[in-house]
Protein backbone atom coordinates (compact mmCIF):
# COMPACT_ATOMS: atom_id res chain seq x y z
CA UNK A 1 0.00 0.00 0.00
CA UNK A 2 1.21 3.45 -1.28
CA UNK A 3 0.81 6.54 -0.19
CA UNK A 4 -2.38 8.82 -0.16
CA UNK A 5 -3.71 10.07 -3.50
CA UNK A 6 -5.69 13.54 -3.75
CA UNK A 7 -7.31 13.40 -6.86
CA UNK A 8 -8.41 17.16 -8.01
CA UNK A 9 -10.61 17.44 -11.85
CA UNK A 10 -8.82 20.59 -12.12
CA UNK A 11 -5.83 22.40 -14.10
CA UNK A 12 -4.53 23.67 -11.00
CA UNK A 13 -6.29 24.85 -7.65
CA UNK A 14 -3.47 26.04 -5.11
CA UNK A 15 -6.37 24.34 -1.91
CA UNK A 16 -5.58 20.73 -3.48
CA UNK A 17 -2.07 21.19 -3.50
CA UNK A 18 -1.18 22.82 -0.03
CA UNK A 19 -4.10 20.46 1.40
CA UNK A 20 -2.09 17.89 -0.19
CA UNK A 21 1.45 18.60 0.83
CA UNK A 22 -0.02 18.53 4.42
CA UNK A 23 -1.15 15.09 4.27
CA UNK A 24 1.89 13.72 2.41
CA UNK A 25 -0.28 13.05 -0.70
CA UNK A 26 0.45 12.72 -4.92
CA UNK A 27 -1.43 14.91 -6.90
CA UNK A 28 -3.55 13.96 -9.52
CA UNK A 29 -4.57 16.90 -12.10
CA UNK A 30 -7.06 16.44 -13.97
CA UNK A 31 -7.85 19.22 -16.12
CA UNK A 32 -11.49 19.05 -18.46
CA UNK A 33 -10.69 18.71 -22.05
CA UNK A 34 -13.82 19.41 -23.20
CA UNK A 35 -14.52 23.17 -23.58
CA UNK A 36 -18.44 23.31 -24.21
CA UNK A 37 -19.80 22.01 -21.08
CA UNK A 38 -21.98 19.81 -22.69
CA UNK A 39 -19.25 17.34 -23.29
CA UNK A 40 -18.18 17.34 -19.86
CA UNK A 41 -19.48 14.00 -18.81
CA UNK A 42 -17.56 12.53 -21.59
CA UNK A 43 -14.62 14.19 -19.99
CA UNK A 44 -15.66 12.64 -16.24
CA UNK A 45 -15.93 8.99 -17.40
CA UNK A 46 -12.38 9.14 -18.73
CA UNK A 47 -11.58 10.72 -15.46
CA UNK A 48 -13.04 7.87 -13.77
CA UNK A 49 -11.56 5.02 -15.77
CA UNK A 50 -7.49 6.63 -15.13
CA UNK A 51 -8.59 7.42 -11.51
CA UNK A 52 -9.42 3.45 -11.23
CA UNK A 53 -6.73 2.46 -13.27
CA UNK A 54 -4.44 4.83 -11.16
CA UNK A 55 -5.98 3.53 -7.62
CA UNK A 56 -5.67 -0.35 -8.68
CA UNK A 57 -1.89 0.34 -9.61
CA UNK A 58 -0.52 2.78 -6.57
CA UNK A 59 -2.96 1.60 -4.18
CA UNK A 60 -3.26 4.19 -2.09
CA UNK A 61 -4.00 3.79 1.55
CA UNK A 62 -6.57 6.26 0.97
CA UNK A 63 -7.94 8.84 -1.70
CA UNK A 64 -8.94 12.26 -1.16
CA UNK A 65 -11.35 13.82 -3.82
CA UNK A 66 -12.17 17.38 -4.53
CA UNK A 67 -15.88 18.32 -5.01
CA UNK A 68 -17.59 19.69 -7.19
CA UNK A 69 -17.79 17.64 -8.90
CA UNK A 70 -18.68 14.76 -6.55
CA UNK A 71 -17.87 12.24 -9.12
CA UNK A 72 -13.57 12.93 -8.86
CA UNK A 73 -14.72 10.39 -5.64
CA UNK A 74 -16.33 7.55 -7.95
CA UNK A 75 -13.09 6.07 -8.88
CA UNK A 76 -12.50 5.37 -5.22
CA UNK A 77 -16.14 4.41 -4.60
CA UNK A 78 -16.17 1.52 -6.79
CA UNK A 79 -12.86 0.30 -6.08
CA UNK A 80 -14.07 0.19 -2.52
CA UNK A 81 -10.59 2.54 -1.26
CA UNK A 82 -11.11 4.66 2.03
CA UNK A 83 -11.38 8.24 0.17
CA UNK A 84 -12.11 11.70 1.67
CA UNK A 85 -14.33 14.51 0.19
CA UNK A 86 -13.00 17.97 -0.03
CA UNK A 87 -16.30 19.51 -1.23
CA UNK A 88 -16.09 23.18 -1.98
CA UNK A 89 -19.16 25.61 -1.71
CA UNK A 90 -20.98 24.53 -4.80
CA UNK A 91 -21.15 20.81 -4.10
CA UNK A 92 -23.74 21.83 -1.70
CA UNK A 93 -25.35 25.59 -2.90
CA UNK A 94 -25.13 24.64 -6.48
CA UNK A 95 -27.62 21.85 -8.47
CA UNK A 96 -24.88 19.49 -7.82
CA UNK A 97 -26.20 18.31 -4.70
CA UNK A 98 -29.41 17.13 -6.21
CA UNK A 99 -27.34 14.84 -8.81
CA UNK A 100 -28.97 11.68 -7.86
CA UNK A 101 -25.33 9.92 -6.88
CA UNK A 102 -24.72 12.81 -4.38
CA UNK A 103 -25.84 10.85 -1.53
CA UNK A 104 -24.39 7.88 -2.11
CA UNK A 105 -20.39 9.07 -2.76
CA UNK A 106 -20.70 11.76 -0.13
CA UNK A 107 -22.40 9.24 2.51
CA UNK A 108 -19.33 6.62 1.59
CA UNK A 109 -16.65 8.91 2.17
CA UNK A 110 -14.80 8.81 5.69
CA UNK A 111 -15.42 12.41 5.95
CA UNK A 112 -16.54 15.05 3.99
CA UNK A 113 -14.39 18.23 4.28
CA UNK A 114 -16.04 21.52 4.52
CA UNK A 115 -14.68 25.31 3.83
CA UNK A 116 -16.34 26.94 6.63
CA UNK A 117 -18.82 26.79 9.48
CA UNK A 118 -21.34 28.35 7.60
CA UNK A 119 -20.58 26.03 4.57
CA UNK A 120 -20.65 22.85 6.93
CA UNK A 121 -24.19 23.95 8.31
CA UNK A 122 -25.31 23.84 4.61
CA UNK A 123 -24.04 20.75 4.29
CA UNK A 124 -25.53 18.97 7.47
CA UNK A 125 -28.65 20.18 6.71
CA UNK A 126 -28.82 19.25 2.92
CA UNK A 127 -27.66 15.47 3.77
CA UNK A 128 -28.48 14.93 7.69
CA UNK A 129 -26.08 13.01 9.31
CA UNK A 130 -23.31 13.32 6.91
CA UNK A 131 -19.82 13.08 8.71
CA UNK A 132 -17.88 16.39 8.51
CA UNK A 133 -15.13 17.87 9.17
CA UNK A 134 -14.28 21.94 8.82
CA UNK A 135 -11.10 22.62 7.44
CA UNK A 136 -9.87 25.65 6.49
CA UNK A 137 -7.44 26.67 3.51
CA UNK A 138 -4.20 25.86 4.42
CA UNK A 139 -1.97 28.52 3.82
CA UNK A 140 1.55 27.97 2.41
CA UNK A 141 3.99 31.44 1.96
CA UNK A 142 4.22 32.53 -1.02
CA UNK A 143 7.61 34.55 -0.72
CA UNK A 144 8.19 38.55 -1.85
CA UNK A 145 8.71 39.51 -5.52
CA UNK A 146 9.63 43.15 -7.11
CA UNK A 147 6.71 45.36 -7.60
CA UNK A 148 4.65 45.21 -10.71
CA UNK A 149 2.86 48.26 -9.39
CA UNK A 150 -0.34 46.46 -10.49
CA UNK A 151 -3.38 45.53 -8.65
CA UNK A 152 -3.69 42.08 -9.04
CA UNK A 153 -7.99 40.69 -9.58
CA UNK A 154 -7.90 36.72 -8.86
CA UNK A 155 -10.69 35.68 -10.67
CA UNK A 156 -12.00 32.46 -12.61
CA UNK A 157 -15.35 34.04 -14.04
CA UNK A 158 -17.20 31.53 -11.64
CA UNK A 159 -20.96 32.14 -11.63
CA UNK A 160 -20.39 33.93 -7.96
CA UNK A 161 -18.13 36.65 -8.97
CA UNK A 162 -19.77 39.80 -10.10
CA UNK A 163 -17.59 40.14 -13.09
CA UNK A 164 -20.00 43.37 -14.25
CA UNK A 165 -19.27 45.63 -11.14
CA UNK A 166 -14.95 44.71 -11.81
CA UNK A 167 -15.04 45.62 -15.09
CA UNK A 168 -17.31 48.94 -13.94
CA UNK A 169 -14.68 49.68 -11.33
CA UNK A 170 -11.65 49.44 -13.35
CA UNK A 171 -12.97 51.74 -15.74
CA UNK A 172 -13.64 53.99 -13.00
CA UNK A 173 -9.91 54.04 -12.06
CA UNK A 174 -7.79 54.80 -15.44
CA UNK A 175 -4.80 55.88 -12.87
CA UNK A 176 -4.37 52.24 -11.42
CA UNK A 177 -2.97 49.27 -13.48
CA UNK A 178 -4.51 45.97 -12.99
CA UNK A 179 -3.75 42.52 -14.11
CA UNK A 180 -5.69 39.19 -13.80
CA UNK A 181 -5.22 35.51 -14.63
CA UNK A 182 -9.07 35.32 -15.26
CA UNK A 183 -9.82 33.76 -18.58
CA UNK A 184 -12.03 36.71 -19.92
CA UNK A 185 -13.01 34.66 -23.58
CA UNK A 186 -15.71 33.23 -21.04
CA UNK A 187 -17.62 36.08 -20.32
CA UNK A 188 -20.70 37.34 -22.18
CA UNK A 189 -20.01 39.07 -25.39
CA UNK A 190 -20.80 42.60 -24.61
CA UNK A 191 -18.30 42.77 -21.24
CA UNK A 192 -15.87 41.09 -22.81
CA UNK A 193 -15.36 43.63 -25.28
CA UNK A 194 -15.45 46.23 -22.54
CA UNK A 195 -12.73 44.50 -20.55
CA UNK A 196 -10.43 44.33 -23.93
CA UNK A 197 -11.14 47.57 -24.22
CA UNK A 198 -9.90 48.45 -20.74
CA UNK A 199 -6.09 50.51 -21.16
CA UNK A 200 -5.03 49.27 -17.59
CA UNK A 201 -6.04 45.95 -17.39
CA UNK A 202 -3.88 43.56 -18.27
CA UNK A 203 -4.33 40.03 -18.82
CA UNK A 204 -1.71 37.15 -18.22
CA UNK A 205 -3.79 33.96 -18.92
CA UNK A 206 -2.77 30.69 -16.97
CA UNK A 207 0.56 30.56 -15.33
CA UNK A 208 3.02 28.42 -14.32
CA UNK A 209 2.66 28.03 -10.16
CA UNK A 210 5.64 29.95 -9.50
CA UNK A 211 4.81 32.93 -12.05
CA UNK A 212 1.43 33.19 -10.36
CA UNK A 213 2.85 33.56 -6.98
CA UNK A 214 5.27 36.25 -8.09
CA UNK A 215 2.14 37.86 -9.74
CA UNK A 216 0.34 37.88 -6.47
CA UNK A 217 3.34 38.79 -4.34
CA UNK A 218 3.97 41.66 -6.72
CA UNK A 219 0.81 43.62 -6.14
CA UNK A 220 0.18 46.25 -4.41
CA UNK A 221 -3.28 45.43 -3.27
CA UNK A 222 -5.10 42.12 -4.65
CA UNK A 223 -8.88 41.75 -5.50
CA UNK A 224 -11.62 39.10 -4.80
CA UNK A 225 -15.11 38.90 -5.55
CA UNK A 226 -18.08 36.99 -4.68
CA UNK A 227 -21.80 37.27 -4.26
CA UNK A 228 -22.32 33.55 -2.56
CA UNK A 229 -22.60 33.34 1.18
CA UNK A 230 -20.17 30.58 3.49
CA UNK A 231 -17.81 31.42 1.13
CA UNK A 232 -13.91 31.65 1.95
CA UNK A 233 -12.45 32.89 -1.76
CA UNK A 234 -9.22 30.62 -2.41
CA UNK A 235 -8.05 34.25 -3.67
CA UNK A 236 -8.03 35.68 -0.09
CA UNK A 237 -6.07 32.90 1.35
CA UNK A 238 -3.36 33.44 -1.64
CA UNK A 239 -3.46 37.32 -0.67
CA UNK A 240 -2.82 36.47 3.41
CA UNK A 241 -0.07 33.48 1.82
CA UNK A 242 1.59 36.65 0.24
CA UNK A 243 1.14 38.99 2.85
CA UNK A 244 -0.72 41.99 0.49
CA UNK A 245 -3.56 44.11 1.37
CA UNK A 246 -6.67 42.45 0.36
CA UNK A 247 -9.88 44.34 -1.33
CA UNK A 248 -12.91 41.69 -0.67
CA UNK A 249 -16.28 41.68 -1.28
CA UNK A 250 -18.64 41.53 2.36
CA UNK A 251 -20.62 38.79 3.59
CA UNK A 252 -20.59 37.03 7.12
CA UNK A 253 -18.56 34.63 6.39
CA UNK A 254 -15.71 37.01 5.18
CA UNK A 255 -15.80 39.87 7.67
CA UNK A 256 -15.68 36.65 10.31
CA UNK A 257 -12.29 35.62 8.33
CA UNK A 258 -10.85 38.57 7.03
CA UNK A 259 -12.53 41.49 8.92
CA UNK A 260 -9.33 41.89 10.89
CA UNK A 261 -6.90 42.62 8.20
CA UNK A 262 -8.47 43.19 4.93
CA UNK A 263 -10.70 45.98 3.12
CA UNK A 264 -14.14 44.71 2.93
CA UNK A 265 -16.33 46.29 0.39
CA UNK A 266 -20.19 45.60 -0.80
CA UNK A 267 -20.92 44.54 -4.46
CA UNK A 268 -20.57 47.82 -5.76
CA UNK A 269 -18.42 49.48 -8.25
CA UNK A 270 -18.51 52.69 -6.15
CA UNK A 271 -17.56 50.78 -3.11
CA UNK A 272 -14.55 48.85 -4.75
CA UNK A 273 -13.15 51.57 -6.06
CA UNK A 274 -12.86 53.21 -2.85
CA UNK A 275 -12.13 50.37 -1.64
CA UNK A 276 -8.97 49.39 -4.11
CA UNK A 277 -8.20 53.42 -3.29
CA UNK A 278 -8.16 52.71 0.15
CA UNK A 279 -6.10 49.36 -0.06
CA UNK A 280 -3.18 50.71 -1.99
CA UNK A 281 -2.85 54.20 0.10
CA UNK A 282 0.04 54.37 1.97
CA UNK A 283 -0.16 52.59 5.52
CA UNK A 284 2.46 51.45 7.65
CA UNK A 285 -0.05 49.29 10.23
CA UNK A 286 -0.89 47.02 7.50
CA UNK A 287 1.72 44.92 7.58
CA UNK A 288 1.59 43.84 10.84
CA UNK A 289 -2.04 43.52 10.58
CA UNK A 290 -1.36 40.95 8.07
CA UNK A 291 1.04 39.00 9.50
CA UNK A 292 -0.94 38.99 13.01
CA UNK A 293 -3.89 37.57 10.80
CA UNK A 294 -1.63 35.16 9.31
CA UNK A 295 -0.21 33.48 12.65
CA UNK A 296 -3.83 33.12 13.71
CA UNK A 297 -4.77 31.55 10.69
CA UNK A 298 -2.14 29.11 10.46
CA UNK A 299 -2.38 28.20 14.18
CA UNK A 300 -6.42 27.17 13.22
CA UNK A 301 -5.45 25.39 10.26
CA UNK A 302 -2.49 23.70 11.87
CA UNK A 303 -5.26 22.24 14.88
CA UNK A 304 -7.88 21.18 12.09
CA UNK A 305 -5.08 18.93 10.01
CA UNK A 306 -4.53 17.72 12.84
CA UNK A 307 -7.81 16.15 13.61
CA UNK A 308 -8.50 15.37 10.14
CA UNK A 309 -4.99 13.45 10.32
CA UNK A 310 -6.92 11.47 13.01
CA UNK A 311 -9.65 10.01 10.52
CA UNK A 312 -6.93 8.77 8.29
CA UNK A 313 -4.58 5.27 8.19
CA UNK A 314 -2.05 5.70 10.47
CA UNK A 315 0.97 4.97 7.62
CA UNK A 316 -0.76 8.15 5.91
CA UNK A 317 0.41 10.03 9.12
CA UNK A 318 3.66 9.51 9.33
Amino acid sequence: MSSPLFISWKRYQRRSDVLAEALGAEVAWRPSKATPKILRPFDYVAHTRNDLKLIRSRRPSFVVAQAQPHLSALAPYLGRVPYIVDAHNGQFQSWWRRVPSTASILRGAQLVLTHTAEADAIARAEFPGLRTLVVHDPLREIPPAPPRGWVFVVATVAPDEPMDVLIDAIEAMPDVPFATTAPLHRLPPPLRERAERLPNLTTLGFLDLPDYEAAVAAARAVVVLTDRDATQPSGACEALSAGRPLVLSRTQTTEALFGSFATLVANQSDALVEGVRQAIAEDPAAAGRIATAREAWMRRTDAELETLRSHVPARATA
